[in-house]
């Protein structure tokens, strides 16, 4: 037996042996192929999107609030502050790309270039200053340069620079932005993907040209005319210097550069013949193994058989269970006992499971599902298909005075006992249905029949209905209200029926309670098109919290045109109007707006006033008149309040450091503004802007310690905050003559 186990196990091995390694070498080599092509597209991602992000980043900087104010103006006016400005720009610039080898912009009119790194140079070479004088002329606003950039001190190594003007789309650009990468950033992602010994890996412009390499300094003659005749052959054979090479390459979609990796095939093979060398190791083990297992496996499947015969001739065996034949035997007893728990467990909870699917069914969860999925959940659940379904709503209403059976804190109670009829009723009346908690204290009843049933329809349900809002009446000595849908027999449009028993057991609100209301908007499928627009009604309080009148306004407008599909039921747009009105007062009430305010303490209910009114035009006019102007006016008198105060907190803050180098971005971070908007705001409650009333109080001033000290005008001009050169400009911009010449004016009169 051990010798036939023996033999019956070396074949297998050595067909599996055998069979693995050619398998394995074939699948190596694929996986090869198809790694080297990953690592391109890694490097190529790597690389183009830190391009991309530092060239993003830059355009942001460059349509940024620094870049796009008036800089001119600025450099005239703050000659320091538009370059302490230009340095915070590139600094944070710099910190947020660490890719960068160096960030700086070079101003033409003074020949200046300022860089984090190197600080502030000025270019004094003619060549080098006509050369970045043809770049700002060129029609360019934003290019990337390869290879070194001579005209810059420090940009004349390998690499890539990305060139901008200063601010972008401006018809008078200040300067230019420099953005350099060095090779070396390129060098050290292409090393993370490096795995073979001699590899190479190069990166080409679209002309050819070398961006940078791993592995050698000079690109294969004729490797890019090859590439580029391949096209989309994503690999194959390339002869270098006496070594055969596997080429792979791809080309960039960001920039259409060439990222071409070459690998000697000898070591591309090396892991084949590694294959090899560990199949024949397996094999041996296995067949070892197998020997070993054969012998003890004869031994061990010879055990029940002596145990048999044992137990045949009388005698004791020992642990007569300790065999594979008697444990499977045992553990086999266990799963069937647990499969028929596990199955008892599923039947005990079906009615469950049934009843949450057909809540998400009404609520339209599977309304994306196509025909055949759906069916599949009906088959599921055990819910009948191809039957005619309607749907009715079960509402109840606990009253708070005495002699009733409940409290307002037993609504699960009254829940649980409405299911509980509904269920006994529909067994008695042989009907099918789901009963369903809709867990905001109202039950539905799904019904499913047969359409042969069809003649008797809506009378077996309506008097279905009305018997069961009788029980539920007597029974818990509550007012009961049953909404009744209409009949489809498209399981997709059960939603709908779900909600015309809703809209049916609301309107309850309109035409009383205590009785079945049916749905009334026609037969079939098309029952129901309004839907409450709910996406007009947050706009609609938005614009009150915004105090925007024409928008609030213009949605009331919205509202109006909404209700145009629910023109044949007038208790429909009444329930809508009511909404609308809760959402207005939700929204005066938390903008602190007292609601005595806006219809006074001894008005009469707005709710009744909406029931009165017979037309929508009417409607639209008093909410306007009696909700949207006095939140309106009640949000602009706050706005108002809120905006002269910042504005006096910033004009507190300029006359205090008016003799320190204010910018607008500094006032806003204090007001918590944006720059933007606090200018407008600046210029809508001064009826100057920002920096005309700076500069007029820098004026005032100055003017006063040239009539009451006997300071140098170029003191005057540091206590102001100016420099001597612009505070004279600017002094003779406004005044009309300059410092010196004012005093000397003063003094002869």
């Amino acid at each position: 037996m051990v010798t036939l186990a023996l033999f019956v196990a070396i074949i297998p091995v050595l067909v599996v042996g055998i069979g693995s390694y050619l398998y394995s070498a074939s699948a190596v080599q694929s996986e090869v192929n198809q790694s080297n092509v990953r690592i391109l597209n890694n490097v190529s991602a790597t690389i183009d999107s830190t391009l991309d992000r530092i060239q993003n980043n830059g355009i942001q900087m460059l349509l940024g609030t620094f870049f796009s104010s008036n800089l001119t103006e600025l450099k005239n006016t703050n000659y320091s502050g538009l370059y302490s400005g230009i340095a915070r720009e590139l600094s944070a610039l710099m910190s947020g790309n660490k890719e960068a080898g160096d960030v700086a912009i070079y101003v033409p009119d003074e020949g200046y270039l300022t860089s984090p790194i190197y600080g502030g140079r000025k270019i004094e070479s003619q060549p080098e200053r006509d050369a970045l004088q043809k770049e700002l002329d060129s029609e360019d606003q934003l290019k990337w340069v390869i290879g070194p950039y001579p005209a810059l001190p420090g940009y004349n190594v390998n690499g890539v620079t990305l060139i901008a003007k200063a601010p972008l789309l401006a018809k008078h650009p200040i300067g230019l932005l420099f953005i350099r990468i060095d090779e070396a950033q390129f060098q050290n992602i292409m090393n993370r993907f490096i795995s073979y010994d001699g590899e190479q890996m190069f990166i080409l412009d679209a002309k050819g040209q070398l961006v940078t390499s791993i592995g050698s300094d000079e690109v294969p003659q004729g490797l890019f005319d090859l590439v580029a005749q391949k096209g989309s052959e994503q690999r194959f054979a390339f002869a270098y210097n006496e070594t055969d090479y596997m080429v792979t390459s791809i080309t960039s979609s960001y920039n259409k550069w060439q990222y071409i990796n070459m690998v000697p095939i000898k070591q591309l093979n090396a892991k084949s013949n590694g294959i090899a060398t560990i199949t024949l190791i397996i094999v041996a083990v296995c067949l070892v193994f197998g020997a070993l297992f054969a012998l003890w496996g004869t031994r061990r499947v010879y055990r029940p058989i002596q145990n048999l015969v044992a137990h045949v001739k009388g005698g004791q065996a020992d642990d007569a269970e300790a065999d594979e034949v008697g444990f499977m035997h045992k553990r086999w007893a266990e799963l069937s006992s647990t499969a028929n728990d596990l199955q008892q467990q599923l039947s005990d909870q079906l009615p469950l499971i049934r009843e949450i699917f057909a809540l998400q069914l009404l609520q339209g969860r599977f309304l994306h599902y196509s025909p055949d999925q759906l069916a599949g959940m009906l088959r599921r659940y055990d819910v009948p298909a191809e039957r005619e379904s309607s749907v009715i709503v079960i509402a109840f209403d606990v009253q708070t005075d005495g002699g009733v059976r409940f409290q307002e804190n037993d609504r699960d109670l009254i829940v649980f006992a409405v299911k509980n009829i509904v269920s006994e009723l529909l067994q008695a009346q042989e009907m099918e249905g789901i009963v369903i908690n809709l867990l905001n204290d109202q039950v539905a009843v799904w019904l499913f029949r047969d359409p042969m049933q069809m003649e008797e329809g809506d009378s077996s349900i309506k008097l279905f209905s009305e018997r069961l809002r009788v029980l539920v009446s007597d029974y818990l000595r509550l007012s009961v209200t049953i909404g009744l849908s209409g009949q489809s027999e498209r399981i997709g449009e059960v939603p709908e029926l779900y909600e015309e028993a809703l809209l049916a057991v609301r309107s309850r609100m309109i035409v009383g309670g205590n009785q079945v209301i049916a749905h009334t908007g026609g037969s079939g499928h098309s029952e129901i098109h309004y839907r409450y627009p709910l996406e007009i009604e947050t706009h609609f309080e938005n614009s009150l919290q915004l105090g925007d009148r024409e928008e609030a306004e213009r949605m009331m407008d919205e509202f109006a045109k909404s209700m145009e599909e629910a023109i044949h039921k007038p208790e429909l747009i009444q329930m809508s109007y009511y909404r609308l009105l809760t959402a207005a007062i939700r929204t005066a009430y938390l903008l602190g707006l007292d609601t005595n305010q806006l219809f006074g303490e001894e008005s009469s209910d707005p709710y009744l006033h909406i029931r009165k009114i017979s037309t929508i035009l009417e409607l639209n006019t008093w909410f306007k008149a009696c909700l949207v102007e006095p939140i309106v006016a009640f949000v602009h008198g706050k706005q108002h309040q809120e905006h002269e105060q910042l504005i006096q907190k910033v004009v507190r803050y300029i006359e205090e450091n008016y003799h320190f180098d204010l910018s607008l971005d500094q006032c806003a971070q204090i007001c918590g503004l944006s720059p933007h908007y606090l200018s407008k705001l600046f210029k809508k409650n001064m009826d100057v802007s920002f920096i005309e009333y700076l500069t007029k109080t820098r004026i005032d001033q100055s003017i006063e310690l040239l009539n009451t000290t006997d300071l140098s005008v170029s003191d005057v001009a540091e206590r102001v905050g100016y420099q001597t050169k612009n505070f004279i400009r600017v002094f003779k911009k406004h005044i009309g003559v300059t410092p010196g010449q004012y005093r000397g004016a003063d003094s002869e009169n």
